[in-house]
C-alpha cells in the first residue's frame, strides 16, 4: 500500500518548494548585476582605446576578462560556483579598477585600498575553500580540518602577493604609482591580506568543525548539490557509454 502523505510532508514540501523559487529569483537578479558590471568594465575599456588611452583600455582588457575567472573555473575543474563567487568577483573589480583607477577613489579616500585588499583576501581565501570543501562533501578527499584552513590561509597569501609582485612589474614598466608609497604600502597591503587570509581559514575551519552555523547555507549547500549532481552525470554518461561499446557483453 502507498504511504499516506502527512499534512507536515505535504507542508514541508510547499516550503522547500517555495525556497527553491525564492533562490532561483535571486540568483537571477545576482547573475543580471554581474552582467551589467561587466558590460560597465568593457565599455571603460572601449572609450579608452577610442581615445587613444592605451594603458586604460589594456588593463580595461585585463580586468573585463578576469571578471570570467569563475567561468573559466567551473570548466576546466567541472564544478558549478554559484553566482555569489562571480557577482563579488565582479564588483571588487569594479570598485578596483572603475572606482579606485578611474575615478580615482585610491586617491580620494585613502582607506580604499585597504578595504579592497581586505576584502579579496578573505574571499580569495573563501573561494579556496569553497574548492577544498566540495570535495571534502562528496569523499574525494578527506582531510583534516586544520589543513582545510591550511590550504585556506595558503590561497589567499599566495594571490595576494602575485598581485604585488603585479602591482611592482606594472609601475617598472610603465612608469606609474600603483604602490603608492612604495614599500610602506607593499608591506602593508601584505600585513592586511594576511589578516584578511587568516581570517577566511579561521571561518573555513570552524565550519568543517561544527558545521554551518557561521556561514551562509544556502551558498555551500548549492555549491556541494551542483558538484554532486554534475558528478552523477557524468557517471552515468560513462557507464551509457561503456554499455553502448562493441566489446560490451
Amino acid at each position: 500500500m502507498a504511504k499516506a502523505v502527512t499534512k507536515s510532508e505535504a507542508m514541508t514540501g510547499i516550503g522547500l518548494s517555495q525556497q527553491n523559487m525564492s533562490e532561483s529569483w535571486i540568483e537571477r537578479i545576482e547573475f543580471t548585476i554581474a552582467v551589467l558590471i561587466q558590460l560597465s568594465i568593457f565599455i571603460i575599456a572601449i572609450s579608452a582605446l577610442i581615445n587613444r588611452q592605451w594603458l586604460t583600455a589594456f588593463s580595461g582588457a585585463v580586468v573585463f576578462l578576469l571578471s570570467f575567472a569563475p567561468t573559466i573555473i567551473q570548466r576546466q575543474v567541472r564544478v558549478r560556483l554559484p553566482v555569489e563567487i562571480t557577482l563579488f568577483i565582479c564588483v571588487f573589480l569594479y570598485a578596483s579598477f572603475a572606482l579606485g583607477e578611474i575615478r580615482d577613489f585610491y586617491e580620494r579616500l585613502w582607506w580604499w585600498d585597504l578595504v579592497l585588499h581586505s576584502l579579496s583576501a578573505l574571499v580569495i581565501g573563501l573561494i579556496g575553500f569553497l574548492g577544498i570543501y566540495v570535495f571534502y562533501m562528496t569523499y574525494r578527499i578527506r582531510i583534516a580540518p586544520i589543513y582545510v584552513a591550511g590550504i585556506t590561509f595558503g590561497t589567499a597569501i599566495t594571490v595576494g602577493t602575485l598581485w604585488e609582485i603585479f602591482e611592482f612589474l606594472i609601475d617598472l614598466s610603465f612608469d606609474l604609482n600603483m604602490q603608492r608609497s612604495g614599500l610602506m604600502d607593499t608591506m602593508t597591503d601584505l600585513i592586511v591580506n594576511a589578516a584578511g587570509a587568516f581570517t577566511a581559514a579561521a571561518v573555513g575551519y570552524y565550519y568543517v568543525r561544527h558545521g554551518d552555523e557561521l556561514m551562509g547555507r544556502r551558498l555551500i549547500r548549492t555549491l556541494v548539490e551542483r558538484s554532486r549532481n554534475r558528478r552523477r552525470s557524468t557517471m552515468t554518461k560513462t557507464n551509457e557509454a561503456s554499455k553502448m561499446s562493441p566489446g560490451a557483453h
